[in-house]
């Protein structure tokens, strides 16, 4: 098979290019269950930019590489929620930013689909956390915001582990550990709700 057509089996259908029975270039391909991809390939696999609808309607948008979500990406749940950001071998990793139905938005690292490393996670118009966290809970240096009260802590499985007595104690403490953050901590609530986008 060599140049535009299509091709089906009892599992899918693909429309695109070929080059000696080997998809390449672009195409579009659906499945028996409608899940769908239109985007790049290159030797029989998913890769470069392509879009795929899966049955529920949780659709991604993004890079490729051999078959899986690898690179920059947006990713709709189909319950409403989207990631942006960057992944590697189908899950979230490296920086992104996540985004609930109800408000709620995170802004931060990923390790194997889970939030590790620093991040801000806004909870509504009078909750914050900034600081570290580690398999998806707040882990090490943190900064907690719920209206006009603020707490500087450690954390440790999502839980405080120390609360610092002065904010003079937290930062000296921070500036033995992780320096390049101290400027992210030092912002107020204004200054991260213009980052953040809330009202």
């Amino acid at each position: 098979m060599n140049g535009f057509g299509k091709f089906k089996n009892e599992k899918t259908e693909f429309f695109g290019y070929w080059k000696d029975d080997i998809q390449i270039n672009v195409g579009f391909e659906i499945w028996i269950d409608n899940s769908n991809y239109y985007g790049e390939y290159k030797e029989n696999k998913k890769e470069g930019i392509g879009t795929y609808i899966w049955s529920d309607n949780s659709k991604y948008e993004g890079e490729w590489k051999n078959n899986n979500i690898n690179g920059y990406g947006i990713y709709y749940f189909s319950n409403g929620k989207k990631y942006i950001g960057e992944w590697k071998n189908q899950k979230m990793n490296g920086y992104g930013e996540f985004f609930w139905n109800e408000g709620k938005k995170y802004y931060g690292f990923y390790k194997e689909d889970k939030r590790d490393g620093f991040g801000i996670y806004y909870q509504s118009n009078k909750i914050l956390y900034i600081g570290f966290w580690k398999g998806g809970k707040k882990s090490g240096f943190g900064k907690y915001i719920k209206g006009k009260k603020i707490k500087y802590g450690i954390w440790k499985n999502g839980e405080k582990e120390k609360l610092f007595e002065s904010e003079e104690e937290f930062f000296a403490n921070l500036a033995n550990n992780k320096k390049n953050c101290i400027n992210i901590f030092k912002m107020n609530i204004e200054n991260l709700k213009e980052i953040l986008g809330i009202e």
